[in-house]
């Protein structure tokens, strides 16, 4: 069982001869989405949005349980060429906490052998709340973009360098290849104390970086489509599923790049 926690997101999306849409984003719609296409079971922890948008996560047949928050995450999104996009923060939703982890999660994350952290931005799991989630020894897969992006408004851009401290408890720390620039400039990704930094790389792949190397990992890449959003997501969430299997990380970032590309193309075969 794999455990998708992470804030639901309002997605206002506006792509080129489109009308503009507000929509459910986060892990917690295409990390689930992409669990339920490969046939894993899950479970969905989230805060923010209204129930309204929230609707579609009950599609997947996946438990849902949702902490209450006083502010949701927004974001604004242009998207246009080919998976290129203009990313601003409208507003930040409520972090994470241990309180959370001991209480109102506590049922859903017993028999949970690992936890997908969809961070929004840097306080969005604090490292207390991390090392909670590490727990019973389970494995945590954060996205590396979370602590790139201090509390802040405005457009997205990448920040760095990485305190080890933002990272305690994790297992693997996902980053896109701008994001690993911002964390670890010029420095050794495992020199960072996460176990594993996977650094994926659009349609070339994915390089997985251990203390005893990196590992470049390829992929039959998605070309043609414009809204790529989400994933990071389907690719974390897939190999978390993989790893709790017990695959090693080059396998499961295998797999992983693998069921992304599936999960694109279907998307790419669904427009119109």
């Amino acid at each position: 069982m794999i455990a998708i926690v992470g804030q639901s997101v309002i997605d206002r999306v506006r792509e080129a001869g489109r009308e503009p849409i507000e929509r459910l984003g986060g892990a917690p719609v295409f990390a689930a989405a992409a669990l339920a296409f490969a046939g894993r079971s899950a479970v969905i922890l989230t805060k923010g949005a209204t129930s309204v948008l929230r609707a579609p996560l009950d599609r997947f047949g996946f438990p849902v349980a949702c902490g209450d928050a006083a502010t949701s995450f927004v974001s604004v999104l242009e998207v246009y060429g080919d998976g290129e996009r203009h990313h601003a923060i409208a507003s930040l939703g409520e972090p994470f906490t241990p309180a959370d982890v001991a209480g109102w999660m506590a049922p859903h994350l017993a028999g949970c052998g690992a936890v997908v952290c969809g961070a929004q931005w840097r306080d969005d799991f604090p490292p207390e709340t991390l090392r909670a989630l590490a727990g019973a020894g389970r494995i945590v897969l954060l996205d590396g973009q979370g602590p790139t992006r201090p509390a802040r408004l405005g457009p997205i851009v990448d920040e760095g360098p990485l305190d080890p401290s933002w990272v305690e408890g994790v297992s693997v720390l996902k980053c896109s290849e701008l994001e690993a620039k911002a964390l670890f400039g010029d420095r050794d990704p495992s020199a960072s104390g996460v176990p594993v930094v996977v650094i994926t790389r659009g349609p070339v792949g994915a390089e997985v970086v251990q203390p005893g190397g990196t590992t470049e990992v390829g992929v039959d890449p998605v070309l043609g489509l414009a809204d790529t959003i989400g994933a990071g997501d389907t690719f974390l969430a897939l190999m978390a599923a993989e790893m709790a299997d017990g695959a090693d990380p080059v396998t499961a970032a295998g797999a992983a790049c693998a069921g992304t590309s599936a999960v694109l193309r279907r998307r790419l075969d669904a427009r119109p």
